[in-house]
């Protein structure tokens, strides 16, 4: 089922952020506005369809009831599967895989894809269940990333990390109670990054599919960053090593 954008303004904004939009509708008899004149130009420029309906058709698809007339529908976004990924970087010395052990907030996700985008992340790996999916929400997020960057969807994700151990890959755990810190651990080479959800951290299968846990050093009186900053971090000490590399 398309994931479903709502209101004038909604939607605007999920053009100018170029979210993947594949059709939009209108409801018929709408008066005339700047912000309708930018939706109709933007759709005719982006080649997406658009088409006019009656109000009682956008109340029915409606999950709110508050469209204002306009409704615009995303396209599914277009998982990769994690073999094609391994088969990709085969012989990529250096590649960076992050994956995700239930994260649940979609802007997590998002702000976490657009970090591991510009840090030249080959993928990103999340669970089907209890995670955050591709969406409006992650999709805005990410600036545009999520049209760049692989991402894997997967039904087990100890599997999928076995699957990349398998590759050459050595798996790091994010923990706040690791014993080394990101600055001592081997976090170079092909490298897969696993963080867990928010305010749950890793999860003891995953923590135990990992083959070294590493941390942020902390000199404040908070205990740990969010998520997606500490993501950011830990990919960027990857991405210092391989410049340091070449």
């Amino acid at each position: 089922m398309d994931e479903l954008i709502e209101g004038r303004n909604a939607v605007l904004e999920a053009l100018r952020a170029g979210l993947p939009i594949h059709r939009i509708v209108l409801a018929e008899g709408l008066h005339s506005s700047d912000a309708l004149a930018e939706i109709q130009r933007l759709a005719d420029d982006g080649r997406i369809a658009l088409s006019v309906e009656s109000r009682r058709v956008l109340d029915e698809m409606s999950a709110r009831g508050a469209h204002q007339g306009v409704i615009a529908a995303l396209a599914a976004f277009d998982y990769t599967s994690l073999a094609d990924v391994v088969e990709r970087n085969r012989d990529e010395a250096w590649s960076l895989i992050v994956a995700l052990d239930h994260v649940t907030d979609p802007q997590n996700l998002g702000a976490i894809a657009r970090s591991a985008e510009v840090a030249g992340a080959h993928a990103l790996v999340i669970p089907e269940r209890r995670s955050a999916a591709v969406g409006a929400a992650a999709f805005k997020t990410s600036a545009g990333a999520l049209a760049h960057l692989e991402v894997v969807r997967t039904v087990n994700l100890v599997r999928a990390l076995g699957e990349l151990k398998d590759a050459g890959y050595w798996v790091a755990g994010a923990s706040e109670h690791a014993e080394q810190t990101v600055w001592e651990a081997p976090i170079e080479g092909r490298t897969v990054l696993v963080l867990g959800g928010e305010g749950t951290g890793l999860s003891r299968l995953a923590e135990e599919s990992c083959d070294y846990l590493v941390r942020l050093p902390v000199r404040g009186r908070t205990g740990s960053l969010n998520v997606a900053n500490a993501a950011t971090a830990l990919m960027f000490e990857w991405v210092r090593r391989l410049e340091s590399s070449e």
